[in-house]
């Protein structure tokens, strides 16, 4: 819960609004957004009901990016936990500064 609390807090700083939460029904969800005041709501798809969609609250999207992120993964043949973190750092590098990526590299290492 507490990794989960900082990564919540991190994304607050990114966006504005409202933090909320779309979960499947696994057990480790219960209580979120009482233990973590950052978030606003929190709705839950039953897909032990075979729900996987109710209106706009789905998990598709974390499916999605763990698919994503798999394949990334995939062409350097095994990553260590260790530097796991590394990895998907560069690769949000690459996602979100798609032209500039090696300038912003450098500007940050040599602090230009």
């Amino acid at each position: 819960m507490k990794n989960l609390q900082q990564f919540v807090r991190k994304l607050q700083r990114l966006i504005s609004g409202n933090v909320i939460v779309n979960t499947d029904e696994y057990t480790i969800y219960e209580g979120i957004a009482e233990k973590i005041p950052e978030i606003q709501e929190h709705h839950i798809v039953n897909h032990g009901n075979h729900e996987w969609a109710n209106g706009d609250i789905h998990v598709n999207g974390c499916e999605n990016r763990n698919g994503f992120i798999r394949s990334y993964l995939r062409r350097y043949r095994g990553v260590s936990k260790k530097h796991l973190q590394g990895y998907l750092d560069y690769l949000a590098l690459l996602l979100n500064e798609k032209e500039q990526w090696f300038t912003n590299i450098l500007s940050d290492d040599l602090g230009i």
